[in-house]
């Protein structure tokens, strides 16, 4: 009779695949700086990276309609934060858990401040993990989308983006030694920068300044024009 799991992402398949994903992702978040930072991910338990120059994570559960962790709200509205709130926003499979894909990574773009990074990670759906992901999930399966898609979507709102880049194991597995990107790897993760406003330069114009003249003259143009009657 096959298994199947109450929460695919509380497995230790999903869990090595995370670790991978944080090892890989580690580099190139360690630069982010802020006050703040913005962990989206799925309702199992995962703590985000450690990044030096950020001062905190906010950590919001994704399941479905619904929104956990740190704050608790419906997952149908826009997040309870300010906008540009956040040096770095990282959707850890969220966009798999959401019922609303375009509107989550709307809302990220939206609370992300300029020059701050979005990182988005997710199961590839070519290869092996998508059948296991088939045959393990029961109830609501995590829909799977091509990283190309989200790609499209950053370039279009003007970020500045690395190509996505696949990472984990080619099958899944519980354990064994860290795998970093693999080109078969089960795991995807792409790193997006949000572009500062461009400044508008100022175009100098020229602008004609009075000189003031003395209401008299000098003692010495008095003396002269003396000189010259006598």
């Amino acid at each position: 009779m096959p298994h199947f799991a109450s929460d695919i992402y509380a497995t230790p398949q999903i869990g090595k695949l995370l670790a991978d994903e944080a090892s890989a992702l580690a580099p190139m978040l360690a630069r982010c700086t802020g006050e703040h930072g913005l962990h989206l991910t799925t309702s199992a338990p995962a703590e985000p990276p450690a990044i030096p120059l950020l001062g905190h994570w906010a950590t919001v559960r994704v399941a479905g309609a619904v929104l956990g962790g740190d704050i608790h709200a419906s997952g149908l509205e826009a997040l309870p934060f300010a906008d540009e709130a956040f040096g770095v926003v990282l959707l850890r499979h969220a966009l798999e858990t959401t019922a609303r894909q375009d509107n989550l990574l709307d809302e990220a773009i939206r609370v992300l401040a300029p020059g701050g990074m979005l990182a988005i990670t997710g199961i590839h759906p070519v290869g092996l993990w998508s059948p296991w992901v088939a045959r393990q999930s029961r109830g609501t399966r995590p829909r799977l989308t091509w990283p190309w898609w989200w790609s499209q979507r950053l370039v279009r709102d003007e970020f500045e983006l690395s190509m996505p880049r696949r990472v984990g194991s080619a099958w899944p597995r519980a354990g064994g030694a860290p795998v970093g990107e693999s080109i078969v790897g089960g795991g995807y993760f792409l790193v997006a920068r949000k572009k500062r406003p461009a400044a508008v330069p100022l175009r100098p114009r020229a602008a004609a300044v009075s000189a003031p003249m003395p209401g008299t003259l000098a003692s010495g143009a008095r003396r002269n024009a003396r000189e010259s009657i006598t």
